[in-house]
């Protein structure tokens, strides 16, 4: 098995928990531990290992005690898309076929590979393990094809497309 050596930030926000925790902490000027638990329904262990984690990297701060409750925020920006609209339900995995009536919605070289005979199935990644993966993928390919790929550090692969020619 081979290890993955990735910026830290990257590492820490593919986890579903803390990229939940950080999303929630980026809508809200501050959250108590309280809020956080039940806005992303988990144990209060794990709740404090995520955020000792998302803090160890100054992301988030505990920034004041009163009585019993901690009081968090976030504390550096990270660019994530889902901060405009954060959906933290999990969907099963599928791949879907891009029927030809779709092409409105996909960009033009996609809908000449289809108008041509070509297939396109399209992958949805679930999970950090699945989207870290797939972005590793896309590097090595491009590496080993010669092909220039300068993907932000921050880039995490919602969907692939995958076309194929018609035989």
């Amino acid at each position: 098995m081979v290890r993955v050596r990735a910026d830290p930030i990257t590492s820490a926000l593919a986890h579903p928990t803390r990229r939940s925790l950080y999303i929630a902490l980026a809508q809200h000027d501050e959250m108590s531990t309280v809020q956080l638990q039940k806005e992303v329904s988990v144990e209060r262990y794990n709740l404090y290992h995520h955020l000792k984690k998302l803090a160890a990297l100054n992301l988030v701060e505990n920034h004041r005690d009163a009585g019993r409750a901690r009081w968090w925020r976030k504390t550096a920006h990270v660019e994530l898309p889902e901060l405009l609209s954060a959906d933290t339900a999990p969907s099963q995995k599928s791949s879907t076929q891009v029927q030809v009536g779709d092409l409105d919605a996909l960009p033009s070289t996609l809908s000449e590979a289809v108008l041509s005979g070509g297939e396109i199935h399209i992958i949805q990644l679930e999970g950090s393990r699945d989207q870290v993966g797939a972005k590793q993928m896309l590097e090595i390919l491009a590496k080993e094809h010669g092909i220039e790929l300068n993907l932000p550090w921050n880039f995490i692969p919602v969907n692939i497309a995958l076309i194929a020619k018609q035989k």
